[in-house]
């Protein structure tokens, strides 16, 4: 595939990293040339120094021959007007990262399809999703479900006390055949597992698991259920606002913000929430917002360390949950060894999202897994694929891939190996970066 990107920023980077490791060619256009040299001596790509909405600079990044454009620039009227120029020029699928949540809005978006973007990420929206699906999932590393939870994919991390630390996948699967385990996180590499491997203290296990068979996870991870009702944030963030003012009749929020004018602004349009003015790295602050007695706090600064040492801080007091924002990504696995309840990165959770879109599958409105260097999808199985001519255990998969679990017939089913796929399933599918063509070419054949 031909893949545009405008923008040399976090996301961008990511993007075009991403796609490169999957031998994709890509094309990426900023303004900043320091930022585009460093890139192209790094990395098999292409970079165009120029301001994005300019027909001179597209045509020389093949925006019109592009088979997916997307525009993630920190500028929204930058990037929707650089789609609505790309799709006009022939890109097949235009992608523009916003904003604001009026983009999302259904009538908004008509407009926004109208001009020439097919699909639009709002960054801060996605991250408040996942805030919200970690508060209502406080035992969880991540969550991901399917079809109205009909089928789940759970992110547990595994404590040296847990049942199953020491034992071997396949010990697992004698009794449990309502759960599959998809792929574990071990350090900072994400592993498709087999049957003799063992599973290890901090292990991270992504877990598939069926309707009714939630408890049985919980039960052989040795987690139990946390009522989260106070929650402390700390810093007032876009992020925070689109929290508080989604759930807060369903947790009671104190935030914590450094910033006047901020206060001001999150006092008026989140009205069910205590906001207090002050740092909330000092810990009298702390202690006045009540984290003696919260039972989840949330670091969204715009400072990785100061959100790590925050949630260090509030797990030292005997807080239930934490949940910090990370946006620097080496900071992740340090995090991780910290047991940080769940991380939050924006670039990674907006990668994921787009790839989600280029891959045609059903986007996750819950979707918290912090990988940089694994996926999740849902993929739907097409008449006459080769999918459907043998069990799975004859199918000879890539190693890099793993079916996670299957929709069928509108009900959530677990994928073994004597399964044979039908045209019309749909597949969870939990796949390692640069496995993307080989994914393409099983669903599409």
């Amino acid at each position: 595939m031909n893949i545009t990107i405008v923008g040399a920023g976090r996301v961008g980077v990511h993007l075009a990293k991403y796609f490169v490791d999957e031998h994709q060619d890509v094309y990426l256009v900023d303004n900043n040339r320091e930022n585009l040299s460093v890139l192209e001596s790094d990395f098999n790509l292409r970079t165009f120094f120029g301001e994005p909405a300019d027909f001179r600079t597209l045509r020389d990044a093949k925006a019109d021959k592009a088979d997916i454009f997307v525009a993630v620039t920190a500028n929204t009227a930058t990037n929707l007007v650089t789609c609505a120029m790309a799709k006009s020029m022939g890109a097949r699928k235009t992608i523009a990262r916003v904003d604001k949540y009026d983009f999302l809005e259904k009538n908004n978006a008509i407009v926004v399809k109208n001009m020439g973007v097919d699909h639009v990420v709002y960054p801060d929206y996605l991250a408040a999703l996942s805030v919200i699906s970690s508060l209502n999932h406080p035992w969880t590393y991540g969550w991901n479900d399917f079809n109205n939870s009909d089928i789940v994919m759970a992110a547990v991390t595994i404590d040296k006390n847990s049942p199953i630390s020491g034992s071997q996948l396949k010990d697992m699967y004698k009794e449990n055949r309502t759960m599959h385990i998809s792929a574990l996180k071990r350090g900072t590499n994400t592993i498709i597992p087999h049957g003799e491997d063992v599973i290890l203290p901090n292990d991270i296990l992504f877990i598939t698991t069926i309707e009714g068979g939630i408890e049985k996870v919980k039960s052989i991870t040795g987690k139990n259920e946390t009522a989260i009702k106070k929650v402390i944030i700390m810093g007032g963030s876009t992020v925070a606002e689109i929290v508080a003012r989604l759930t807060g009749k369903n947790f009671s929020f104190v935030i914590v913000e450094k910033n006047h004018d901020r206060c001001r602004r999150l006092t008026e349009v989140c009205p069910d929430a205590e906001i207090i003015y002050g740092d909330g790295s000092e810990q009298d602050v702390l202690e006045e917002a009540g984290i003696n007695n919260c039972d989840a706090f949330i670091s969204l600064s715009d400072s990785s360390e100061s959100n790590i040492l925050g949630c260090l801080t509030a797990q030292d007091i005997g807080v239930k949950r934490t949940i910090a924002e990370i946006e620097k990504e080496q900071y992740i696995p340090k995090a991780e060894s910290f047991n940080i309840g769940s991380i939050i990165n924006k670039p990674i959770i907006t990668a994921n999202s787009i790839f989600q879109i280029i891959l045609d599958s059903e986007q996750s409105s819950s979707k918290c897994f912090a990988m940089k260097d694994a996926e999740v999808a849902k993929m739907e199985i097409k008449e006459g694929s080769r999918l459907t001519k043998s069990p799975v255990k004859h199918l000879h998969l890539p190693k890099e891939l793993n079916f996670a679990g299957l929709i069928r017939d509108g009900k959530g089913e677990i994928v073994t190996g004597n399964t044979t796929f039908r045209a019309g399933d749909s597949v969870i599918v939990f796949c390692l970066n640069g496995s993307l063509n080989k994914v393409e070419k099983l669903f599409r054949e």
